[in-house]
Order: structure tokens, then sequence, then C-alpha cells
């Protein structure tokens, strides 16, 4: 009897065994097709501004590493096929996401004022608009330095694999890409870079280099390899960091190797706001996450849906108070000074995430768009200004990467190192508008400062709908207004990742006049100006933005279609 019993329990437990057998790996082998449609994946993806950095940044994660290591990887990447955006002299700000605490993370590598800033600098910035081309202005390099506090805190391959293909790429057959040849033979940067150090890397002769023209980097690949063997103490304690220095102070720069020895990223808990089911985490100051958040939280408590928008008038509606807010936004800027340097404004962006200024503001909308300025707390001093580079990665594991880095302007101080091929940022430039509430005084420079900022990488989480959206840009002052409606198009108003990126966007200028993308709707155009609201003609849309999101089984991914971009997955 008792073997009886025992026969049947073992033919249960062998069926119960094969039915798994047979179950488990069908599970598995039905994730692995899951059909997710183009610019969408099954489990990771990579959205950065050029095709080929998307790749790179994809590539690394099926060598199994971490989205922070992916990162990395295309912005070393981006630094050679878009170098008028942002390289080895510039900046960088990652937000950072970890799927197992739930922890997020900002560091802020920007490029910080040296020790011993230009006397009376600030006094030339009426001047050096729009360009800020000259030594001066160049603040002291962080990317490198940002690049290994990520990996140190959250890389998992070797760090020299990171720039292995960027390497490859330089040390082959390497031409002039599509977007940086456009801005090669921009009428607008042509006459400056003519006058600069960068003819020799740009220029065959008079003219500079066209469309799949051969490249010839040698010295940058020689940096990176450099780089990669010995870490980023090669740039800042090193022989490499000796070299820049040689060159630049040919042109003017009075940066030193204690510049350049005692810099350091900051390390910061990211800014967190509730934004209906989702949280959105943002870079603190004086980076530009509270400005974002402040205007996402203003607009929430109307409400805005696809249907509301679903007629004209309800869409001029929309924008009527999206334009009023970006108003009020910038009348909130002097909130983004760098609290370690000012510890004035240690605390004054936390209002901004608050309800009680949101409903506050609210509360001094009308049907109309035709206040003065100081309705706003608007000066009119800020200037138009682009650049920059972004890039946004979704592990497999659910944890996230936003990253935006810059060299300022297009091009940066159009100061170039010949012995490292490194170009350098001007983002001393960005002191400019830095004015106290209520006052045009532009105080002077602290050394170790960091300049304020429009970037804004970011990541937006709901655990109710386990979704998240991975998301920044590039275009300086243009990046919040085009990241805040990307975000409200795709959250708000159900638009696909791709369509909410490419809609035409609107900015407001610091004089609260409103500037139109050329695709811009001419009748919501026309129902603003009826409100009231003045328009005026931005010479450049430069908006550029990343995104990767995370809705149920599959991952989409968005690389802005402005600059060319192409998302990478798998």
């Amino acid at each position: 009897m008792a073997q009886g019993r025992g026969a049947v329990v073992s033919l249960v437990l062998l069926g119960l065994g094969l039915a798994l057998a047979i179950i488990v790996p069908a599970v598995v082998v039905s994730r692995h097709r899951v059909h997710c449609g183009p610019q969408a994946f099954a489990h990771a993806a990579v959205a950065a501004d050029s095709k080929t950095c998307s790749d790179i940044g994809r590539a690394i994660l099926q060598q199994r590493g971490s989205p922070v290591d992916a990162a990395i990887a295309a912005l070393v990447c981006t630094g050679v096929v878009n170098p008028q955006s942002m390289g080895l002299g510039g900046g960088v700000i990652f937000t950072i996401y970890n799927a197992t605490t739930g922890k997020v993370e900002v560091i802020n590598a920007r490029e910080t004022v040296p020790s011993s800033p230009i006397p009376a600098l600030l006094g030339q910035c009426e001047q050096a608009q729009p360009l800020g081309t000259g030594a001066q202005w160049i603040g002291v390099p962080g990317e490198l330095r940002g690049y290994a506090e990520a990996h140190r805190r959250h890389g998992r391959l070797p760090w020299a694999q990171l720039f292995t293909p960027t390497i490859a790429l330089l040390r082959g057959d390497f031409r002039v890409p599509t977007v940086l040849a456009s801005f090669l033979h921009s009428p607008f940067l042509r006459p400056a870079l003519t006058k600069s150090s960068l003819r020799q890397l740009f220029f065959n002769g008079t003219e500079p280099l066209k469309l799949q023209d051969p490249l010839p980097w040698p010295m940058l690949a020689a940096t990176l390899e450099t780089v990669a063997a010995e870490g980023a103490d090669a740039l800042y304690t090193g022989r490499l960091g000796q070299l820049l220095l040689e060159d630049i102070a040919k042109e003017g720069s009075q940066l030193t190797l204690q510049d350049l020895a005692s810099f350091q990223p900051e390390v910061a808990d990211a800014l967190a706001m509730p934004l209906g089911d989702y949280i959105l985490y943002s870079p603190p100051p004086p980076a530009g996450g509270a400005i974002l958040s402040f205007i996402l939280n203003v607009l929430k408590g109307f409400n805005f849906s696809a249907e509301s928008v679903a007629r004209l008038e309800g869409r001029v509606n929309l924008y009527h108070h999206l334009v009023e807010t970006l108003k009020f936004a910038g009348g909130q800027r002097w909130r983004l000074w760098d609290p370690r340097s000012h510890p004035e404004v240690q605390n004054a962006s936390r209002d901004l995430l608050g309800e009680a200024l949101a409903q506050h503001i609210r509360q001094q909308m009308d049907a109309r768009g035709d206040h003065p300025l100081d309705h706003y707390s608007l000066d009119g001093a800020w200037t138009h200004k682009m650049g920059t580079a972004h890039v946004s990665v979704l592990g497999e594991d659910g944890s996230a990467v936003a990253a935006t880095s810059t060299i300022n302007t297009p091009f940066g101080a159009m100061v170039y190192s010949p012995r490292t091929g490194i170009l350098l940022n001007n983002e001393l430039l960005d002191l400019c508008w830095r004015h106290s509430q209520g006052s045009r005084a532009t105080p002077p420079p602290v050394p170790g400062e960091r300049p304020p900022s429009s970037m804004v990488p970011s990541i937006l989480v709901s655990a109710a709908r386990g979704s998240k959206l991975v998301i920044g840009g590039a275009g300086g002052e243009l990046i919040i207004s085009a990241v805040a409606q990307a975000i409200v198009n795709k959250l708000w108003l159900g638009f696909d990742l791709q369509a909410a990126i490419k809609a035409p966007i609107l900015h407001v200028d610091s004089k609260g006049q409103v500037e139109f993308e050329p695709s811009f709707s001419q009748e919501v155009q026309k129902g603003l100006q009826d409100r009231g609201q003045e328009q005026s003609k931005r010479p450049f849309f430069l908006n550029v933005v990343q995104a990767v999101s995370q809705d149920g089984a599959c991952v989409h991914a968005a690389a802005d279609p402005r600059k060319g971009g192409e998302p990478s997955g798998y």
C-alpha cells in the first residue's frame, strides 16, 4: 500500500517536473519573442543623438554592462560624432536610478570657476554675446571626472572597455558626420571658426571640411587610449593635463594644474516631486530640475488631457497656460545659483516643488497674456544660447540613466588643444545671467562655483503602473521648454514617445515674448495672439530631446529627428 502511494507520489512529482520543464522555457521564450514594433524593444534601449553612439551604448549593455557603463560609452562617442556639442573639455550631469534600491542620485560634474578668474570678467558679458569665444570663458572641465565617479559608483565593466569602441571609430576611416558638417558651414558660426584655433582640426586650408570628408583626429584617439589605460587622473593630475594647460595658455587661459587636480564632482540626492502616478526625479541647483518641476507642478493643476485639447479652443487654452507658466518660471531662475558658493540661496529651490507656490501662480493667471514683465518677475536678462547633448538609457533590470553633457555654445570657447585633441568649454558665459532677485546686478564669480544651468536629465517612475520615462534634452535655454512639452505630450495628452518629442514646441524669451518653432500650428499661434501673447522670431531652434520609456512589456526609445538621432536597443 505504502509502495503504491509512493509510486503515485513519484508519478505526480515527475509530471510536475515535466510540466515545469515545458512551461518555464516557454515563458522565457515567449518573453524573448515579445513583438514590440518599431523603435521599441523587449529588454533595454539607448537613445543618443546619433545612431552610431546609440549602437555603442547598446553593445555595452549586451556585454552585460550597466546602464551607467552604456551612458559613458555613448557620451564618449558623442564627443567625437558631435564635438560642437560636448566632449572631454566640458561638463556632465548624471541622474541615476537604481532599480534594486529604488534610490535616485545625481552626479554633477559641470565645469567650475577657476581659482583665478579673469578680473572684471562679467564686465565683458554684453560684448561676448552670443557665442562667448575666447579662453577667458573656459571653466575647469569636469566631464571625465564625472565619468570616473559614475563608473566607480555604478559601473560593471572594466573602465577601458567603455572607450574601446570610440577609439576604434577614430582609428578607422572617420569622416565628417552630417550634423557637424552643418555647424561647420553655418554662416552664423563660420566667421568665428575661421579666426579660431579650431581651424587646424576642422578646416582644409581656408575652407571648412565638408560632409564625409576624412576627419583625422589622432591626438584625441591617443588621449582616449591614455585615459582608458590610466584613468581620469591622466588628465587631472598627469601629463595630459600639463599638455592641455600649456596649449590653452597660449590663447590666454589662466587655468592651473591645481584647478584640474582639485576638481571634484558633486553627488546629491535627486529632487523628487509627485506628478500624478509618477515621481519626477531631476537634478538640484545649479542644474534646472527645480524649474522643470515647477512648470509641471503648476500645469498639473489644470488637468489637461487628450480630451481637453481635442478642439482648437482647448489647444489654445493649454498653450496659453503653458506660456504663462513659462513666464513665471523665467522669473524664478535666480533660484538656480550654486548653493555651495552662495549660502543665501541654500534652500531657495524648495518652494518651486511645493503646492503652495504652484497654487499661488495658478491664481495669478487669467485669460490674458499681456501683463507687464513685473507681473512675472521677469527682468529681460538672459540671451539666446544653444548647445549640449543628451543620452537616455534603460537597462534590463529597470535601472536607468539620464545624462546631459555640454561645452555650452557650439564649439564652446572655440579654443583647441592640439596636443590632446580636446575642445574647451565656455561655461563661464552662463554666469552672465546670474542675477539677484529683482536686480540686474551680476555678482562676481566665486572660485569653485558651478554656473546655473538649464540641463535637466530626468527620470519619472510610476510604481503603480510599473512605468518609467528617462528623458533630457539639449539646446541651451530651450532645454526646459522642450523637455516639459515632451513630458506633457507623453503623460497627459496620450502621444506615443516619438510623437511627443517630434511635436513642434514654443518657448518664452526673457522679455516674455513667445517664440514658435517654424512648424508650430498657425491656428494656435493666432489664438494666443488674440489672448494678448506677444510673439517674437527666434533665429535658431536647436531643441533636441532623447528619451526611453517603459509601459508594460516593451521598452520604447526615441531620439530627436531634429538632430538626426536614432535609438538602439534589443
